[in-house]
């Protein structure tokens, strides 16, 4: 085999292995997190095992139709940062139809609360680069789930 073909044939051979990541990407399609989760477990267990995720419902944390944090839902991510100030938080909240009359249509209440939680988990002194915000998608899950904050605690992985 002459270098010519040698080279030719690493070329083909490299664009077939992009085409085929490429095509597992596309199938991924929104299942993102999911197939992420899943890859993390493979490789390591005991770091997916330490996350933990806890869910929060609206109406709890809330005034309704506001993004103002409740007495009982600020102490409630008061609770969770000040017992976890070196985890790192991914923060979901979903986007839910407005049930009566808001200043804010659904995608900026969602991330004004968003928002809201970061600020009240950054004065328990988790620092910013910690915190991940996600907004849920819209019509996603029926019932309490989409009504509920979802947060996900991790611990930081240990410097290899």
């Amino acid at each position: 085999m002459t270098p010519a073909q040698r080279t030719t044939l690493s070329f083909l051979d490299l664009a077939l292995i992009m085409t085929g990541v490429m095509a597992m990407i596309a199938s991924v399609g929104d299942r993102h997190p999911a197939v992420a989760q899943a890859i993390s477990e493979r490789f390591e267990p005991s770091e997916a095992r330490r996350a933990r995720q806890v869910q929060l419902q609206l109406a709890s944390l809330f005034e309704p139709q506001d993004a103002r944090l409740t007495a009982k839902g600020r102490q409630a991510i008061a609770a969770l940062g000040g017992k976890n100030r070196q985890a790192e938080f991914a923060i979901a909240v979903p986007v839910v139809a407005a049930s009566g009359v808001s200043r804010l249509d659904r995608w900026e209440l969602a991330a004004a609360r968003t928002a809201a939680i970061m600020r009240a988990l950054a004065d328990q002194g988790v620092g910013d680069s910690s915190m991940v915000p996600d907004l849920a998608r819209p019509g996603g899950r029926a019932g309490g789930a989409a009504q509920a904050v979802r947060i996900t605690i991790r611990a930081r992985p240990a410097h290899r």
